[in-house]
């Protein structure tokens, strides 16, 4: 029996109308694509700041130990009636040994620094999904983006988490291939925030932990046990010490201060993240128009612009 026209009509409304239909049942709203596009950019302005808490300590340490070369003196004359040379061959060892003080302090900020990449490249996966142009390209780009992100996941596990290593999650990406465009794109977006949640929670813990519990006392600790100490040493040697060694002492001391204060921002911040991260777990699982900004990705965004703020205070 051939369709009759009324059918083919009907037959063609149908068609047309089921991917508007699809679209509205999967997709997310603008307003949850705006708080998970506001999220990641929090996330990308929150990425430098634990690494340049850990390098801000390896120059305070360089700079303690060249202060140390200035209380000696150098070109004595030796017992044959020669130039001494001892004091100046020690000050450069003491000089090479400063180089390498910082970059094993560095090395103690690698830690943050590969928990900062699984994040970064989250923050990038977010942000490509959360696009408007969501076209084929753009989605080769965010699997490709979520291929990057386990192996980032492996890599920190491999090197800091072997005992309970974190879930990866990048291949939800994947797994979505065949859908209609949009509904990929919200069914992603939905799955991998949602998968993402214990990364995100077990990445803060630590840096919480390396920030407050490690590199913090390490700071307070700093002024009286290291330059301290150092200065006046310097200047019980010298008798006396001119202007530039003032200055150099006092900026060591308020970079050190203001560390102290990073690195209670950098710690404030990952409990804005964990908690803003599972504001939008809730608030993305199914479509719904959001009445107004999640409050924990509006506190998350505040306290990232202030320790950016202070960290850009300690690099002047």
């Amino acid at each position: 029996m051939r369709p009759t026209k009324l059918q083919n009509r009907a037959f063609i409304f149908i068609f047309l109308l089921f991917p508007f239909l699809f679209t509205c049942c999967a997709a997310l709203t603008a307003s949850q694509i705006k708080e998970v596009g506001k999220f990641a950019k929090a996330s990308q302005g929150y990425s430098e700041l634990p690494g340049a808490l850990a390098g801000s300590y390896g120059v305070l340490i360089r700079n303690n130990k060249l202060l140390s070369v200035t209380r000696e003196e150098f070109g004595q004359i030796d017992k044959q009636g020669g130039i001494d040379t001892s004091e100046a061959n020690d000050a450069l060892e003491t000089i090479q040994s400063a180089y390498k003080d910082e970059m094993d302090f560095t090395a103690v900020g690698k830690q943050m620094d590969a928990a900062l990449s699984v994040l970064q490249i989250y923050s990038d996966l977010l942000t490509s999904l959360v696009s408007d142009n969501f076209a084929e390209a753009l989605s080769e780009s965010a699997e490709k983006l979520g291929k990057s992100l386990d192996k980032a996941i492996d890599e920190y596990n491999d090197k800091y988490k072997k005992d309970a290593p974190l879930k990866k999650v990048g291949g939800i990406i994947g797994s979505a291939g065949g859908l209609y465009r949009r509904h990929k794109q919200a069914s992603i977006l939905k799955n991998i925030i949602k998968e993402a949640d214990p990364l995100v929670i077990g990445l803060m813990d630590e840096i919480q932990i390396i920030a407050s519990e490690k590199l913090k006392p390490s700071f307070v600790n700093y002024e009286d046990n290291y330059i301290g100490k150092e200065f006046k040493s310097v200047a019980n040697n010298k008798k006396q010490v001119d202007i530039s060694t003032v200055v150099f002492v006092y900026d060591n001391l308020y970079k050190a201060r203001q560390s102290i204060i990073l690195a209670d921002r950098i710690s404030k911040a990952a409990e804005h993240y964990k908690n803003a991260h599972m504001d939008l777990v809730k608030n993305t699982r199914t479509r719904k128009k959001l009445k107004e900004a999640i409050k924990q990705i509006e506190a998350l965004s505040k306290e990232v612009k202030a320790a950016n703020e202070v960290k850009n205070d300690i690099n002047k």
